[in-house]
């Protein structure tokens, strides 16, 4: 009796670990194709328009380029989605 419930430990402790895997790479796999998505010109040149209607922070220089600030804003609005994923 006592043997039996050691293997199902070990089966629960398999799912576990399974489970944690399968997170892992979904969250990997979200999160790539978002970077994708939000990392183009016309993504920060769209976030770069919502911000100049709070405030006036340049978000994109002359030539088109982000600055560090926006490359933040857009890792915070990944790490959002992938927190609410």
């Amino acid at each position: 009796m006592v043997y039996q419930f050691k293997e199902d430990d070990n089966k629960i402790e398999e799912k576990k670990n399974h489970f944690q895997y399968q997170a892992k790479l979904r969250i990997g796999i979200i999160g790539f194709v978002l970077f994708l998505l939000l990392s183009t010109t016309t993504a920060y040149k769209i976030l770069n328009l919502i911000m100049n209607q709070f405030n006036n922070i340049e978000i994109i220089n002359e030539k088109n380029e982000p600055s560090i600030f926006a490359r933040f804003i857009m890792a915070f609005i990944i790490a959002i989605v992938l927190f609410i994923f």
